[in-house]
């Protein structure tokens, strides 16, 4: 089971509310639902704990900013003694559609550096993820850097507002029910 839940974002106030931050809104809404408290904070993460379902549950945000997040994990992993099956990350996908939620157990990094960085320093990409689909950039016509860096638009709100509610569904089903049948579901639903 998951004991460590990490969202992949950028500090800085300057980053709230942008595509590549979504992993880290998500950790704010669950960490409001388990009333967590800040155990462990330095330039490098920041982690809260609570308990969700009688577990205790640990929270974990990088603050070496998206393409460094493997670097703090490898501590954060060790400084807990944990494995990487217990693991779950939270990652914004602009591969996927905006709202559109996946959650998987393996596979490629799909171009995003921050997964890139926790497979190096990792050495694997069998580590489950929820992947948040905020918009394909292709369809946006920007380029990647200022597109998963920019702001979500007024009108894509309120589908991000509904990721979250989804997201937290998901782990919901994940605690009561498993991977295999959360990622049955999960990956079934479409916008």
């Amino acid at each position: 089971m998951f004991k460590l839940l990490i969202g992949i974002g950028n500090p800085g106030r300057k980053y709230n509310n942008t595509r590549h931050n979504i992993g880290w809104e998500v950790i704010d809404a669950f960490n409001k639902i388990i009333e967590s408290e800040n155990v462990y904070k330095n330039k490098e993460y920041e982690i809260s704990k609570g308990i969700y379902n009688y577990l205790e549950i640990y929270t974990m945000k990088p603050l070496t900013y998206v393409n460094n997040s493997g670097l703090p994990l490898k501590k954060v992993i060790k400084k807990l003694n944990l494995k990487i099956e217990e693991v779950l990350i939270f990652v914004d996908d602009i591969n996927l559609p905006l709202g559109i939620t996946r959650l998987k157990t393996n596979g490629s990094a799909g171009g995003h550096n921050g997964l890139k960085s926790i497979f190096n320093e990792m050495q694997t990409q069998n580590i489950a993820r929820l992947r948040l689909g905020v918009g394909v950039k292709d369809i946006y016509n920007h380029e990647l850097i200022p597109f998963v860096l920019g702001k979500f638009k007024k009108t894509e709100y309120k589908y991000v507002d509904e990721m979250i509610k989804e997201s937290l569904l998901a782990l919901d089903n994940i605690f009561q029910n498993g991977i295999v049948k959360a990622m049955e579901s999960t990956n079934r639903k479409s916008r």
